[in-house]
């Protein structure tokens, strides 16, 4: 891996926590779910590159791995602590907020990565409605989606972890945005699990 330069975690409570991925990504997020805490206090958004029909199935699995609520995003779900949202295969996992309660609102415009769910629109309406309080973990991928998002959460002064290289099927999507100098850490999946519950409890890194 080429010398990365990280970024400070803002030192904020935590919001929202979005994980992105791809390729690979299935055996890492219930890697890290498995290691994160009972509560975090936040509520817990995914958006994984699967063909639509799978995604019951998929959020079966990561109820299972986590030990939290699980489902696949409606229009207009409310956001919950702790509570797992699971974009669909065929739209893109976005929120509005309605009052002092935040919903899913589904999208299907294009996204510039050309994927369907696609990370960097979930990471750009968490930077809209979240601000500083959230956090974004880009897992095993090939390609570059996740990249765009994690530049408008930097932006909007949130931050963003990824996954290292020895333990991604395929370091692509974690690759570009820790080459960019945008994630706060570059580490194993029950490690970002660690800092996820460090930041959750304000732990100083």
């Amino acid at each position: 891996m080429a010398d990365v330069t990280l970024r400070a975690m803002p030192d904020t409570a935590l919001g929202c926590l979005a994980l992105g991925a791809s390729t690979g990504g299935l055996y890492a997020l219930g890697e890290f779910l498995k290691a994160l805490p009972e509560r975090i206090g936040a509520p817990i958004l995914v958006t994984q590159h699967l063909p639509d029909v799978f995604m019951p199935f998929f959020a079966r699995q990561i109820a299972a791995a986590s030990g939290r609520n699980a489902c696949v995003a409606d229009e207009g779900i409310p956001l919950e602590p702790e509570r797992i949202v699971i974009a669909r295969g065929d739209a893109h996992l976005c929120l509005a907020r309605d009052g002092k309660t935040v919903r899913v609102a589904l999208n299907r415009d294009p996204a510039s990565s050309g994927c369907l769910p696609s990370v960097d629109r979930m990471f750009w309406s968490v930077s809209e409605i979240y601000g500083r309080t959230g956090l974004g973990v880009v897992f095993s991928g090939m390609g570059r989606d996740g990249l765009v998002g994690s530049a408008r959460l930097i932006d909007s002064g949130g931050a963003v972890l990824v996954q290292n290289q020895e333990t991604s099927a395929v370091w692509g999507m974690p690759r570009a945005v820790a080459e960019a100098g945008l994630a706060s850490a570059v580490l194993s999946p029950p490690d970002l699990a660690r800092r996820v519950a460090a930041r959750a409890k304000g732990v100083p890194w």
